[in-house]
């Protein structure tokens, strides 16, 4: 499995009740009360059996209101491109994050890869202006200990317009490359230059994928598409950027963010990494 969502859900036992609960509530806090409840008595049998980490029960808490938040808002997996992630890790942080954001969804998971390779579920509060941020190691859940504590997590909240360094200087240096890797990648949502593309993950069979993004037959996209979901396969949002055509061999200068004044107040513009 190759987003760490879909190893997420494939090894919690209470995944698929989460996200029932959540994709079905009209209101959001009886829905998070029943599933951390939930989490907490499903832990508490495990460990009448396994030696348990303390922080287990925090950890698998989180994780569940995150995948809970995804499931409810459309189970969106945004995918930055390699091409697009090797020049965005070349790239510095801006000084502060855009005005406004163009994401694919309130609540979505965004994976990362090259050489920050990860991902983070996201839950986008527009009415406070804020980003709920759940950061995942590349090698989340891949051998199935998690019952271990070896799925570790890191959760954030950054708030836009602002100063950006103020909100992330407590974050652990081994986090640091994936952190700016997402943030890199919410900026450049913003551009114009950028796409975003629906698909399917590599895995899924090409014939039906081809059935399932057929533009002149309703009926066979639905039909196509429902099957491809049955099978567990994942519909992903390609982050892309067309004149990012081919990764280079490496980079002569970093890339950097520029603040342009617009009539609406100002964006940021990408200036990307010069290639070797």
């Amino acid at each position: 499995m190759h987003y760490a969502v879909q190893r997420y859900a494939a090894t919690r036992p209470w995944a698929r009740r989460v996200g029932q609960v959540y994709g079905s509530s009209v209101d959001f806090k009886p829905a998070w009360e029943e599933c951390m409840a939930l989490v907490k008595r499903e832990l508490e049998r495990a460990g009448q059996v396994f030696q348990l980490p303390a922080s287990v029960l925090s950890t698998e808490q989180m994780l569940a209101d995150a995948y809970g938040h995804f499931c409810r808002h459309g189970r969106v997996v945004s995918h930055l491109e390699p091409v697009l992630s090797a020049a965005l890790g070349a790239t510095r942080l801006p000084s502060n994050m855009p005005d406004r954001l163009n994401l694919p969804a309130d609540a979505f998971f965004l994976h990362v890869e090259g050489g920050a390779a990860g991902g983070a579920f996201v839950l986008h509060d527009k009415m406070r202006q804020q980003l709920l941020i759940l950061l995942l190691r590349d090698d989340f859940s891949r051998n199935g200990d998690w019952l271990a504590g070896g799925d570790s997590c890191l959760s954030l909240s950054i708030s836009y317009p602002g100063e950006l360094a103020p909100q992330i200087e407590f974050v652990p240096e081994a986090w640091s490359a994936l952190l700016a890797a997402v943030l890199n990648g919410f900026a450049v949502m913003t551009q114009p230059k950028a796409t975003l593309e629906r698909g399917w993950e590599a895995a899924a069979p090409i014939e039906i994928v081809q059935r399932a993004l057929r533009p002149d037959c309703f009926k066979t996209r639905k039909k196509n598409r429902a099957e491809l979901l049955k099978a567990g396969y994942q519909e992903v949002s390609f982050c892309r950027m067309a004149e990012l055509a081919e990764a280079p061999a490496g980079y002569q200068t970093q890339g950097y963010w520029r603040r342009q004044a617009s009539e609406a107040g100002s964006r940021l513009v990408w200036v990307a990494p010069r290639q070797a």
